[in-house]
């Protein structure tokens, strides 16, 4: 009939985006599929067409939220530059966009809750997979000499999975997003610091010592 809004076309796209609104403003459980339904403007038979029930919108959810911060990593780890910047930017690209979510939303441990309830095995395929990129990315710098990992005597495997563990750390309750972004870039710096060739790390020391001595001469 003339005048009656209509009903936009039920792609998974904006059902997701749409659940992702809502799961942000009311949780998981205080939603339900009409609410999906009508934040999407869809009807509920079209939504039912495309998801059989909000268990599995949520995973999808989740699953697209996981590959798109494991996609963002895999670029940064393929940057040129300085090993440490790019592990710092990979480390921000998978883990900063979730605490956002966490810190904009008044339901974020309920959300972590179910994520770990439906979703721990799409997670932990996502954290074997992050861990496999590094792994390749320290131990091509180790056949470059970027970094020596005969001196701690540790394959490129438990060095990457001895970071990533350290990261966990830093993502404490409350933890700001600035807070975040520092810690991680004082860790990685710290931890590449650690695994630089001794030559080249008392060649970078005594850069540093000379370096005032020239700018007070000048």
């Amino acid at each position: 009939m003339p005048g009656m809004p209509r009903e936009a076309i039920a792609t998974p796209e904006r059902i997701l985006d749409a659940a992702f609104a809502r799961f942000s403003r009311y949780g998981y459980r205080r939603t339900s599929m009409e609410d999906i339904a009508t934040e999407a403007g869809v009807s509920r038979a079209a939504l039912y067409l495309q998801f059989r029930n909000k268990e599995e919108i949520f995973r999808r959810l989740a699953q697209q939220m996981q590959d798109d911060a494991l996609s963002r990593a895999a670029a940064a780890l393929a940057q040129d530059g300085p090993l440490g910047e790019r592990v710092t930017a990979a480390i921000l690209a998978k883990g900063l966009r979730f605490i956002e979510i966490t810190l904009a939303s008044p339901h974020a441990s309920e959300l972590l809750d179910e994520t770990n309830r439906l979703c721990g095995d799409l997670v932990g395929d996502t954290e074997r997979r992050f861990l496999d990129q590094l792994t390749r990315v320290l131990r091509r710098a180790a056949q470059a000499g970027e970094i020596d990992l005969g001196e701690p005597g540790l394959a490129a495997g438990e060095t990457a999975q001895l970071l990533l563990r350290a990261v966990k750390g830093l993502k404490g309750p409350g933890v700001t997003v600035d807070e975040y972004r520092k810690g991680v870039d004082a860790l990685v710096r710290v931890f590449v610091a650690g695994l630089r060739p001794r030559a080249a790390g008392r060649s970078t020391a005594r850069a540093a010592r000379q370096r005032p001595r020239a700018a007070s001469r000048a």
